[in-house]
């Protein structure tokens, strides 16, 4: 039987038995709709690329594609971003805004960020505020932008807002907010047009019932021994993987009791399939009425689950049964609901119903026990005291540390009658803090004695279970504690409360945030300078911009998917595949022994060790590819992984598994085989430049860092005639096609790259991608068919390098100005298990002294490589300048801490007065009240023991150093004198392109509308360097303006003074003249030089959470004249935030018995989302009216030396935690924070003690 989905007003009809039982609406829109603007990422619910809109009839709603299974979409209108506007049909205002007002940069997210604006507008009639809007995009990361633009676009329009929109953007009254209808389906047709019941061939089986009565004869159906699932939202998947042996799923959206809710009397029922969103709604208006005002409080908590999309798949029922299956689950309806005694309505059939306790529930063994409703009772404000927390490694789109609900009834002379104390990710089994709860009854809450025993006895009952990736016992112990402590410092009576303590009764509450961006134009030389619009942002906001993972293939294609060893420093044996290609849809298993070639998808000759693309002896790390599958589809290609079975030789005796830098350095004595030295200074000692006063010593470690693009390592390789054509997403070129070439055993002429844009690389996809390229062009070459290669987030994660960490050991010597007369510094950065892209001899060593001075004698540099039994690392957004500004600043604020000197004279005392840096500091702290703001902190930290603020301060000297060749090629057309450009650089993000079509269109005297910038090819992008090291646009700019004079050069002998361009370009074709041209950028065509930077980041710490908020953060950056400002301050803002992201809330942990590592997904692996940027991000381009002749036409580099200036954030942590410390009465010490600093990292060095939790 035919089933219809219709997306953007199209129908699509299928039989639903020749897909996947559990076929998603992602892979149903891309592959069989080929709809290609919803993106393929996490496919857990953690990125927001999939995002599109759902209606059904009468309401419109946003999910996640990747989560919605297609079985469940039947009666629903679907719409994706190509639906909301085109080229073709005219945009829609929230793709043009976003694109006007700068928004996107690689352009992966964006159309998820449209979709997620569109829903918004949809649900709420276009009627929103600035601050619904803010807090919508939780879901939607962005790596590129640093969020500020999106966040403004999306912003305008809200009806309060105050945001200024371009002048082509202001047609709000053109925004379609009618649903979409359709009479074939949605709620009205139901009855008519909807199933039952569907067999597979296979034995699955899907129900659609529309009554408990058919609910559970659905239930009937099933077998004891089968597994089965309700299924509403799946967006339990994006937690716990769904069972691949599930073979009955039982759709229950359709089921309208579960959907009911009533108010009645002293009773809130909500009914069990009611979304998040749906219960918030509900609770806001209830909340209203007397007795429920608590719902406030709750409805505030379930905003912090998850993420829009994923609130409005997911059900109440849903989430508690999710804690049911998996007890470990930090739940926050189960904590909440918990709390409030809140009692569940439970069926055993479709005329049985019961009241039971949660707690009952919970422990009933019935696994088709259904949840019809929940029951909410009355607590009348006079008698209840309810407050709950979720404390999260960011603010939003994360599970919890610990959670918390305390419910507290009390007697008419305020004395406790009962409590309800609750805590979740403490352990599976602990709930109630009984012993606490028995306490407080006959007390007030808010006596100093019972205060005193509450948390005696609370530290001693609170012993969180060490499960790794999870925070550690100590920090939830902590937090635990600091929660109920802030319950009572918030609800204590004010003259209980001492002033001091008072603010810490609060969560940090966020306001707006906004920006503010300075720079200066040469109208003389527009296009070049002028701040245009990225070129490509429209077509990326409508989704009509290609990726690699969008190039559309025959329908015979095949997918791929690696198999990892786990058993590191073990030899490989034998691999046997047989019961994998007995699974369905396997087409093929390939392994080291079935390449033609070399088996390296590394190039020796760019000066790398080779790293075999499948391994074919000793495991170097955890989860490193010994094999692909290849199968019929992605999800197919997964499953049979797991049916490989690996046998191997034990590891020799002297082996010792060292996954990380911490590991190797866990002992006193280092294995020293391991550390290899690779920058070691010429001098035997340091000599002082003058008679030291203090001598000051530490040890700085900063860790690992995942790129985190957002469109993952793709290759889309296809047979043609008699070579390949290669679509992968690579930073180079050169070396993907060198390695596939040599991979065969064929000539690289028959392997032909072609890179329309990436959707992020920050030095990922300069050889990491190419172990994907390789192995999807094996399978292609093998099977002569195409091949896609998309890795899973997981696969990357385990198997590609990450940044460098590194470990700064240092002895300085120092004046009592601060002035350092001598330093050494011995660093160590984490290789993984080979030196491949160490930045060790490179921008960490060149990077190591900043912008300070010193002598040849004075400063000892040694830097080394530690081989880790991890992947090897890789480069990773200005890789080695990260580190070494991060160690010479760390080293600096040290100084100042033990000479107790204000960190910018201790840096004014070791910058040349000759410099540049010397004017420019002294400059940047007068312009941002640096002095006046420092005195304000100090006078806040001085009233309020529990928040904090911190100041902190970095500058930058950024080395920009050109290397290697990019060729460009540009052709006119006659028929009209438009142009087309095309180079050897990859466009990802940084605007290349658009920099590179206003250097054409000054050049030749055009109009910007006159040139398009095409694919990158290994035609006219042969040979080409790596784009990267922030060097890639000046330098495809260079080629393009040279290739551009060459025409120049041609058209000099048909130009007549009055004659139009078009004129002179057809004179030009009629006497024959070449109109197109090539020609290069080479190493020396253009000068070395350095950029400045400096950063002010002021921070709030809750103490008693370790949560932070950044309040304002200030960039100046010298910029040159910068080519394209809107791309340049885009490219400031995204880097600092990427920056932001690696010093507080980037984790990676590893599992020390097997290398294996925990965090490699969205769902505990956190960079920073939108509600975690500076509130003020404040971002200014130096002006100088007589810049250095320096840089590309006086332009300087902006993608990558930002980065640098985000270590300011824990210099302005650590003022914070000094002051917490100091109030503890902890003697004043140097605390080693580094990255990253986590909320963790600030509770446990906040030295307070749970004896000190007191009112007053």
């Amino acid at each position: 039987m035919a089933t219809t989905f219709t997306i953007n007003g199209q129908p699509y009809t299928v039989n639903l038995t020749d897909l996947p039982p559990d076929i998603t609406l992602n892979t149903f829109i891309r592959e069989h709709a080929q709809l290609t603007a919803t993106k393929f990422m996490c496919l857990e619910g953690g990125c927001g690329a999939c995002v599109c809109a759902v209606s059904d009839g009468q309401s419109s709603w946003t999910v996640n594609s990747c989560l919605k299974l297609l079985n469940t979409c039947a009666q629903l209108e679907i719409v994706t971003c190509e639906g909301l506007g085109s080229q073709q049909s005219g945009y829609h205002p929230i793709q043009k805004r976003l694109a006007k007002m700068n928004g996107t940069q690689c352009g992966y997210c964006s159309p998820g960020f449209v979709m997620n604006m569109y829903g918004l507008l949809e649900q709420h009639a276009g009627r929103v505020t600035m601050s619904e809007v803010e807090n919508s995009f939780g879901g939607n990361i962005c790596r590129c932008t640093g969020y500020r633009p999106i966040l403004d676009a999306m912003k305008s329009f809200a009806v309060d807002s105050n945001i200024e929109v371009p002048a082509e953007c202001v047609d709000i009254e053109d925004l379609n907010l009618e649903p979409r209808n359709c009479q074939k389906f949605g709620r009205v047709c139901r009855a008519s047009c909807r199933r039952t019941k569907l067999v597979y061939g296979e034995g699955s089986q899907w129900y659609w019932p529309s009554s408990l009565t058919e609910l559970f004869d659905a239930l009937d159906d099933t077998d004891d021994s089968d597994e089965f699932m309700l299924v509403a939202g799946n967006t339990a998947h994006g937690v716990y993987r769904r069972s691949t042996d599930i073979k009955h799923f039982i759709d229950v959206s359709g089921v309208e009791e579960l959907h009911q809710h009533s108010f009645e009397g002293q009773q809130l029922k909500l009914g069990a399939n009611l979304s998040l969103t749906q219960t918030m709604d509900i609770l806001k208006l209830t909340s209203k009425q007397a007795g429920f005002e608590y719902l406030e409080v709750l409805c505030t908590h379930i905003d912090l689950i998850a993420n829009v999309p994923v609130r409005n798949s997911g059900t109440l029922a849903g989430n508690i049964s999710i804690k049911k299956q998996y007890p470990q689950f930090p739940s926050d309806i189960f904590i909440s609901f918990e709390a409030l005694d809140v009692k569940v309505l439970a069926m055993e059939g479709a005329l049985d119903e019961k009241e039971m306790s949660l707690e009952e529930y919970m422990s009933d063994a019935d696994k088709k026990l259904i949840i019809k409703a929940f029951v909410l009772p009355a607590y009348p404000k006079e008698k209840y005291i309810y407050d709950s927390y979720k404390i999260m490694p960011r603010a939003q789109n994360a599970h919890a540390y610990v959670n918390a609900a305390f419910l507290l009834e009390l007697e008419s002379d305020s004395k406790v009658k009962s409590a309800r104390i609750c805590f979740g990710g403490i352990r599976p089994d602990f709930i109630h803090a009984t012993a606490i709860e028995e306490l407080m009854v006959g007390h007030n809450p808010f006596e100093s004695g019972l205060i005193e025993q509450v948390f005696t006895k609370l530290e001693s009952l609170i012993t969180p279970d060490e499960v790794l990736p999870d925070a550690s016992p100590a920090y939830r112990t902590m937090l635990a504690c600091g929660l109920l402590y802030k319950f009572l410092l918030k609800h204590a009576p004010e003259a209980e409360v001492s002033g001091k303590f008072r603010s810490g009764g609060e969560l940090l509450q966020r306001p707006l945030s906004s920006g503010l961006q300075l720079f200066q134009t040469q109208k003389q030389n527009y296009p070049v300078t002028e701040a245009v619009q990225k070129l490509e942002g429209m077509i990326q906001c409508s989704g009509e911009a290609t990726y690699m993972n969008d190039v559309l293939t025959a329908s015979n294609s095949v997918y791929c998917a690696f198999v990892g060893a786990t058993k590191v420093g073990a030899t490989i044996d034998q691999i046997d595949a047989a019961e994998a290609l007995k699974q369905p849809g396997v087409v093929a298993f390939y392994s080291a022994k079935d390449i033609p070639g070399r088996n390296t998808f590394c190039e020796p000759n760019l000066g790398y060790q080779a790293e075999e693309i499948f391994c074919s002896g000793v495991v170097r790390h955890s989860e490193q590819p010994v094999g692909v599958i290849v199968a019929k589809s992605a999800d197919q290609a997964q499953r049979a992984v797991k049916f490989v079975i690996v046998s191997y030789s034990n590891p020799s005796s002297d082996f010792k598994l060292k996954p990380s830098l911490r590991d190797v350095f866990a002992t006193p004595t280092p294995d020293a085989s391991r550390i290899v030295p690779l920058a070691i200074s010429k001098l035997k000692s340091v000599k002082f430049s003058d008679k030291p006063d203090l001598e000051v010593r530490g040890i700085f470690e900063m860790g690992l860092q995942y790129h985190f693009t957002m469109e993952p390592q793709t290759t889309v390789a296809i047979p043609f005639e008699d070579g390949l054509r290669i679509f992968s997403a690579t930073q180079w070129m050169d070396q993907t096609q060198s390695v596939i070439a040599q991979m065969l055993q064929i000539k690289a002429k028959d392997v032909q790259l072609q890179v329309r844009r990436l959707g992020g690389g920050y030095g990922s996809k300069i050889s990491r991608g190419n172990q994907v390229a390789c192995a999807a062009s094996l399978a292609a070459y093998k099977l002569n068919r195409p091949v896609r290669f998309v890795q899973t987030i997981e696969s990357m994660m385990d198997c590609n390098g990450k940044r460098w960490a590194c470990r700064s050991e240092y002895q300085c010597h120092v004046k009592s100005n601060g002035r350092i007369v001598g330093l050494s510094n011995d660093f160590y950065e984490d290789a993984g298990w080979n030196t491949n892209e160490s930045p060790v001899e490179g921008h960490s060593t060149f990077t190591a002294a900043n912008c300070y001075e010193f002598t040849d004698s004075n400063f000892k540099l040694s830097g080394h490589a530690v081989l880790t039994d991890a992947p090897s690392s890789t480069w990773c957004r200005a890789p080695g300048s990260v580190e070494g500004v991060a160690m010479m600043e760390n080293i600096i604020e040290h100084v100042a801490f033990e000479i107790q000197k204000d960190p910018a004279d201790v840096r004014l005392a070791n910058i040349s007065k000759k410099s540049k840096m010397a004017t420019l500091l002294p400059e940047f702290l007068k312009s941002r009240e640096y002095y006046s703001r420092k005195k304000e902190i100090e006078t806040h930290n001085a009233n309020n023991r529990w928040t904090k603020r911190g100041l902190g301060l970095s500058v930058m000297n950024f080395p920009i150093i050109y290397i290697g060749q990019f060729p460009a090629t540009v052709a006119i057309y006659h028929a009209d004198g438009t142009v087309v450009v095309t180079h050897g650089g990859i466009e990802m993000g940084q605007g290349m392109n658009t920099k590179v079509a206003q250097v054409a269109a000054y050049t030749l005297g055009i109009d910007l509308s006159h040139v398009k910038v095409e694919s990158s090819e290994t035609i006219n992008g042969a040979n080409s360097m790596v784009t990267g090291y922030a060097i890639g646009s000046e330098s495809v700019c260079y080629a393009v303006r040279k290739t551009c004079e060459t025409l120049n050069g041609r058209l000099k002998a048909v130009r007549k003074p009055k004659a139009s361009w078009a004129e002179t370009v057809e004179a030009a074709h009629a006497q024959s003249i070449n109109l197109i041209a090539s020609d290069h950028y080479k190493t020396g065509d253009m000068q070395n030089y350095h950029v400045l930077g400096l950063c002010l980041s002021d921070v709030e710490v809750d103490v008693l959470t370790g949560n932070i908020q950044i309040r304002r953060v200030d960039i100046l950056e010298d910029a040159g004249e910068s080519l394209s400002p809107w791309i340049d301050v885009g490219q400031v803002e995204g880097a600092f935030v990427m920056g932001l992201g690696y010093w507080l809330s980037e984790l990676l942990v590893y599992e020390g018995d097997n290398g294996r590592l925990l965090t490699n997904r969205t769902w505990n692996y956190k960079p920073l989302g939108a509600k975690d940027i500076p509130i003020d991000f404040r971002v200014e381009l130096v002006h100088n009216p007589r810049p250095s002749g320096a840089g590309f036409m006086r332009s300087k580099a902006t993608g990558e030396p930002p980065c640098c200036l985000a270590v300011s954030v824990i210099f302005a942590l650590q003022e914070a935690l000094q002051s917490a410390r100091q109030d503890a009465g902890i003697p004043r010490e140097w605390l080693r924070l580094g990255a990253p600093t986590t909320p963790e990292t600030v509770v446990l060095n906040a030295g307070h003690q749970v004896s000190e939790f007191k009112l007053k």
